[in-house]
């Protein structure tokens, strides 16, 4: 940083352009409002489609005695689904009924399946409908407890967990909520989500202007320095911005559980999404100033945004096992710890230790990736180089 000059009010200047400029493309409403509102749209429509079937036709061949009613049958899936049970001697008669699209599925239940526990299902689909087995289960364990045991026990098999969980530490003990236990992970797709759309934004922004000479004219008018830090800036608002209104879309989820989140999981939360993003974005900034085509800079920045993904695939290890030898790598891994260590922390309490390590890993990372990206920016604001291969863009990051 030696020799760095700092102009604050040229910083700020940048950083409002940058704003304006990034919230009226295109590329921002896609990403920030249209993208979100199409995912929820599509889940909210696939999740009532796949339940909201009126009938459902369901063959079967009976070898085992299960005496299926020849009524509607009652499941906690399609509720308004009514289910029609039709009785065959023939498999392949009930598959030619399948192909004719007389029944929706035919199950046999063979003569030892209280041995087995195998059951067939004929269907055109390469998995059943969710509500044909979730009522065959219930008819199979009606009969299988049938005159053994009263209402209340066999009401218990169905739903044999009604957890609570209680979080315990030093200070004592806390029960947990639906939406503490949904928080972190609600955490790790959002910085995902925001780490994503700011490397497309950064790229889009920087590759432009270098292109339309814009970028030359900026250096003009301030340093390399303050023009790379007027841009974090302005990319970190249009960050917050989006964060902002995607806050609003879970608002009415927030405002019932908020107070039942532990303020200091929240706290923790929000400084290592401020750690990554400011170690994230310094680094894109550098990175992205080298090319000329957003093609070519896709190379070299698509594995950057693929390694965040590392902790999200480890989720399930993370959160069962947060001690886990993997879970403590990815904590000291710049790359991955803003996800990792709060995936961590809100199932167990850290050693104050790890933690301080980790934050220093962190906040030394940001500081040599502001000033490797100075030097990258430097030299790439003016690179006009039309094919910048990894091999040529890699001598350019460590030549002396």
């Amino acid at each position: 940083m030696k020799g760095m000059k700092i102009d604050a009010k040229k910083i700020l200047t940048i950083g409002s352009r940058e704003v304006l400029s990034n919230v009226k493309r295109k590329q921002f409403l896609i990403a920030t409002i249209i993208g979100p509102l199409i995912i929820i749209g599509l889940s909210i429509v696939g999740s009532i489609m796949m339940f909201d079937i009126k009938e459902i036709k369901v063959g079967y061949i009976d070898n085992f005695g299960l005496d299926i009613p020849n009524k509607t049958i009652e499941n906690n899936l399609g509720k308004n689904t009514t289910l029609y049970f039709i009785k065959y001697d023939s498999v392949e008669k009930g598959k030619e009924d399948i192909l004719n699209k007389n029944i929706d599925a035919l199950i046999v239940i063979p003569k030892d399946y209280l041995e087995t526990g195998k059951v067939i299902i004929y269907s055109t689909t390469k998995s059943p409908n969710p509500i044909i087995t979730d009522t065959l289960s219930k008819l199979l364990i009606k009969k299988l407890l049938e005159g053994k045991v009263d209402n209340k026990t066999y009401n218990r098999v169905i739903n044999p967990l009604n957890i609570e969980v209680y979080s315990v530490s030093k200070k004592g003990f806390e029960k947990e909520t639906f939406l503490s236990q949904l928080l972190p992970i609600g955490f790790a797709f959002l910085l995902y989500m925001a780490i994503s759309s700011l490397s497309g934004i950064l790229v889009s922004s920087i590759v432009e202007e270098k292109q339309n000479r814009i970028m030359e004219l900026l250096l003009c008018y301030a340093s390399a320095e303050n023009l790379m830090f007027g841009k974090i800036l302005g990319i970190s608002v249009v960050g917050l911005i989006q964060i902002g209104i995607w806050v609003l879309f879970a608002l009415p989820i927030i405002v019932i559980y908020a107070v039942k989140v532990s303020l200091s999981i929240a706290i923790f939360a929000l400084i290592y999404f401020v750690l990554g993003y400011l170690f994230y974005s310094s680094l894109l900034c550098g990175l992205s100033s080298l090319f000329s085509h957003p093609k070519d800079a896709s190379q070299l920045i698509s594995p950057i945004i693929i390694i965040q993904l590392l902790p999200i695939m480890f989720m399930n290890t993370i959160m069962v096992n947060p001690n886990h030898y993997m879970a403590k790598i990815l904590s000291y891994i710049p790359f991955t710890a803003p996800y990792a260590v709060v995936l961590r922390e809100s199932v167990t309490q850290l050693p104050l230790s790890e933690i301080l390590l980790s934050t220093t890993i962190m906040v030394v990372s940001i500081i040599v990736s502001f000033i490797l990206s100075i030097k990258l920016f430097k030299i790439g604001v003016l690179l006009y180089e039309e094919n910048l291969t990894l091999k040529r863009a890699i001598k350019i990051i460590f030549k002396k």
